[in-house]
């Protein structure tokens, strides 16, 4: 069996060792104790890391609930790949992990051990759990016999982004300035224009990893975030790439254009300002350039398309019914952004 192999590599205490600590009582103990959960895994991990982590707080608190009060927010990411990119990108603390204590269902064996492998050499804590538990605590989702207990997303509001000055550019944040280096010749920027739903949002960030997109951005409010749902959906892709939030995408936009950036809008008829293309005859750009990529049903606001320096769209290869005129916004995505090229490549 894979846990009595993870047990004799000492990944594991196996289900009657965490059964006498109190770990493992049902669904009902996971309801109830996933607070105390909390607090043994950040001890665990705290011990590790050691003092003067910004992350851990040497503050006393009176009370049951004090080690709680000093955690930092939290979230669940479940999921193989999701899990792997997690840990290897070490773009979040990652506070323990709860494995599946059996076989089933769609669990990998070989990739499971992987991910208790990898949480050992990064000395995150490891606890089992039965696959009813592990569904519970994320809902009924797809977690493939792995779930990281993980610092949420920060995805930190964009406000400007400079001209590209050489080979790299600077984004400025409410939080932060950073220099940036363009994964393609120049910078290549998704904006996800008032999407709605998870899986479209997720198979896009998939698709701007896969075609060198440097960025993501999406509203500050009214749209989809960067959620463990999301980054399941991109198979952990995610974990890899910035998502930024903006609370003002006029302005921004603006902003971006006297920096010498193109806005490119996918649509499906003319609109806004710039010249339309068929996405089988786009030009190549010479710009650091946005993909806008609008709502599901309303598609891209006038505000935006009133920005743009071109406007893409992509034909139907046969007739169609009046009541289908255009494909999901995530697959549409990836058609365009395989499109992309820029001079020189």
């Amino acid at each position: 069996m894979l846990m009595h192999g993870m047990r004799r590599a000492g990944l594991l205490g196996g289900a009657a060792h965490w059964r006498r600590a109190g770990l493992l009582e049902g669904a009902a103990y996971w309801r109830k104790q996933t607070a105390a959960d909390s607090v043994r895994l950040y001890s665990s991990w705290r011990d590790k890391v050691g003092k003067g982590n910004p992350w851990v707080s040497n503050k006393k608190k009176q009370g049951k609930d004090s080690v709680v009060a000093d955690l930092p927010k939290s979230e669940l990411v479940y999921g193989l790949a999701s899990a792997k990119a997690a840990i290897c990108q070490g773009r979040r603390v990652i506070y323990g992990a709860y494995v599946q204590s059996e076989t089933a269902g769609d669990m990998s064996r070989d990739r499971l051990k992987e991910i208790v492998t990898l949480a050992a050499e990064h000395d995150i804590p490891v606890v089992e759990r039965s696959k009813d538990i592990l569904d519970k605590s994320i809902n009924g989702g797809s977690h493939q016999g792995v779930v990281l207990k993980v610092s949420a997303y920060d995805a930190q509001r964009v406000t400007n982004i400079s001209r590209v000055e050489g080979d790299s550019y600077q984004i400025t944040t409410t939080m932060e300035q950073t220099i940036r280096q363009p994964r393609r010749r120049l910078p290549l920027w998704v904006y996800c224009c008032g999407l709605q739903d998870t899986h479209n949002f997720g198979s896009i960030i998939r698709s701007a990893l896969f075609f060198g997109a440097d960025a993501i951005v999406v509203p500050a409010y009214g749209a989809v975030k960067p959620t463990p749902t999301v980054s399941k959906v991109s198979s952990g892709a995610m974990e890899c790439i910035d998502v930024y939030r903006v609370s003002d995408h006029e302005k921004l936009l603006d902003r971006v254009l006297n920096n010498g950036w193109s806005i490119l809008c996918a649509t499906t008829s003319k609109a806004g300002s710039g010249q339309l293309h068929s996405v089988d005859a786009l030009p190549r750009l010479n710009a650091p350039t946005i993909l806008v990529i609008g709502n599901e049903g309303s598609g891209i606001p006038d505000d935006v398309a009133s920005l743009s320096s071109m406007n893409v769209h992509i034909p139907a290869r046969a007739e169609l019914p009046s009541y289908i005129d255009s494909l999901n916004a995530g697959v549409a995505a990836g058609t365009i952004l395989s499109a992309i090229k820029f001079e020189g490549e």
